[in-house]
């Protein structure tokens, strides 16, 4: 965050709430949700396992990855692919 403020000349504090009352979320909020659906649209369309899956989109824990996508879509990565027809 500090390089990107440096880069647009604002300061982190500006920057964030700017992000927010454009966005509607918090950077790191918005952040979380696109490697999120990332990580579905990867178990969806490839036959990588979830642990690939973890630590390509930036996780060091396959356990701490499963735990953040069951809270986000209700399911766990492996149980995704087992769904008939995810409306996720």
């Amino acid at each position: 965050m500090s390089e990107l403020s440096r880069l647009v000349v604002l300061n982190e504090y500006k920057l964030k709430r700017g992000f927010k009352e454009l966005f509607g979320t918090p950077v790191f909020g918005y952040i979380h949700q696109t490697r999120m659906d990332l990580a579905k649209r990867l178990l969806l369309d490839t036959s990588k396992t979830a642990k690939e899956i973890a630590y390509e989109i930036g996780y060091c824990s396959p356990q701490h990855f499963s735990k953040a996508f069951k809270e986000q879509f209700v399911i766990s990565p492996n149980s995704i692919r087992n769904t008939p027809d995810p409306i996720i």
